[in-house]
């Protein structure tokens, strides 16, 4: 007996129009490069061309295994009538490992021919310790393709049980590809053919949904939040609210160096972090007063963001970030053009760029992201007379940072007072 299960997937964001939209910076540097070496220089030469301020910190990468990287069989059209199946990896040149040529030599099979057709897509989700969990998008047209599907589990379960964990069916209205990397308001069915639909993440003793997101290659994804606490240094006392959370992997993981932890996502999908109090809400310029004017939400806060497809903050969002006086703000952007106007738009706030760390998530492809860490600029470095304490604010009508004068000029180069 299959168990069914309705997931609503991750949307985009319901922004209002507004009357001045403030675009990106202009200054284009061309493709991003997938060698590391030159994701180095074009990191230096975008910080050069654009007087970013701040130091950029040693490069966060870890060489990745195929074995630990998500991994897809597509269907895709040959002609008119015909289409054909192709094994997709994380980046040019990778090789498949032996457990997707296994399943992709068994589907082609005259035994599941029917089976075969029905598929979409099957997405490898990679554990970081050689093991998978199948999702398997396709649609069931007949008896004879559900009998076949059932026989393909059968095949699963005695020849590949320690490497193929689970297997689900996977099925959106209106029909479309599913990316957990692009999600869309579609609806999902997710339907039950073996396994739990929480995989593990190596071996950390924490989970993630067979639907939800994560980086292609699993190892620097587990190694990250290590890098982050070495980042920041926390103390006991603190307090980390994770926004944009997905999966809620990072807030579980540095739980044990915060007094409390908070993850934010507005999707309704399953979750596992027992560590961390995990919010179903959509991120706008409400969410922030009213968590910050909660019960025992006073001390100092890590706000961590990560917004989708590398997307810029709403303006309003950012001010009432702002406002709620945290005593770091981690913002992680794939989008260097975005991350330029994101920066400006935290120093007019009153937070200055601490630190830049560059983190190649996706090793070979051509992409990477970059962590920035922005601070309270206690010091008057920007050439504010405010002060900012660094604590939340209970009355928040008070904040210094709710307005801010038409008057200053604010430098885009930050250089130390005399």
């Amino acid at each position: 007996m299959m168990q069914r299960k309705k997931l609503e997937n991750r949307g985009t964001w319901g922004r209002k129009p507004t009357t001045k939209k403030e675009e990106p910076e202009k200054k284009i540097l061309g493709p991003v490069p997938s060698d590391l070496a030159g994701k180095k220089a074009y990191l230096e030469n975008w910080a050069k061309e654009n007087k970013i301020p701040g130091k950029i910190q040693s490069w966060f990468s870890i060489p990745t295994k195929f074995e630990n990287c998500d991994w897809r069989i597509r269907s895709q059209p040959l002609n008119k009538t015909s289409r054909i199946l192709s094994i997709e990896g994380p980046f040019k040149g990778a090789k498949p490992p032996k457990i997707v040529l296994d399943i992709d030599a068994q589907i082609r099979k005259p035994h599941l021919a029917k089976f075969r057709k029905s598929i979409l897509q099957i997405w490898f989700r990679a554990t970081g310790d050689g093991r998978y969990g199948l999702a398997i998008q396709n649609i069931l047209h007949s008896s004879e393709a559900t009998r076949e599907f059932k026989t393909f589990l059968n095949y699963l379960e005695h020849e590949h049980a320690d490497e193929i964990l689970s297997c689900y069916q996977i099925q959106i209205r209106p029909v479309q590809a599913f990316d957990p990397a692009h999600p869309t308001e579609a609806q999902i069915d997710l339907r039950k053919g073996m396994g739990s639909e929480f995989l593990p993440i190596a071996d950390t003793g924490k989970f993630y949904n067979i639907v939800d997101w994560t980086p292609p290659a699993k190892e620097p994804w587990i190694a990250l939040p290590k890098r982050i606490c070495d980042a920041i240094h926390p103390t006991k006392n603190d307090k980390f609210l994770e926004c944009y959370a997905g999966t809620g992997y990072i807030a579980e993981s540095l739980s044990s160096s915060f007094a409390e932890a908070y993850a934010v996502d507005k999707r309704n999908i399953s979750r596992k972090t027992p560590n961390v109090k995990f919010i179903r809400a959509e991120i706008d310029k409400d969410f922030f007063p009213k968590f910050f004017n909660g019960k025992g939400k006073d001390g100092k806060w890590t706000i961590y963001l990560d917004p989708p497809d590398g997307k810029a903050l709403p303006a309003n969002v950012i001010s009432e970030i702002v406002a709620s006086c945290p005593e770091r703000i981690l913002l992680n952007s794939s989008n260097l053009s975005v991350a330029t106007m994101e920066i400006k738009r935290f120093r007019r706030e009153g937070f200055m760029l601490r630190k830049i760390i560059p983190l190649d998530l996706e090793p070979g492809n051509a992409t990477f992201q970059t962590l920035f860490l922005f601070v309270p600029d206690r010091a008057g470095l920007l050439g504010r007379h405010e002060t900012h304490t660094g604590k939340v604010i209970k009355h928040r009508e008070n904040s210094p940072f709710r307005e801010s004068s038409a008057k200053e000029t604010v430098h885009f180069t930050q250089k130390r007072r005399p």
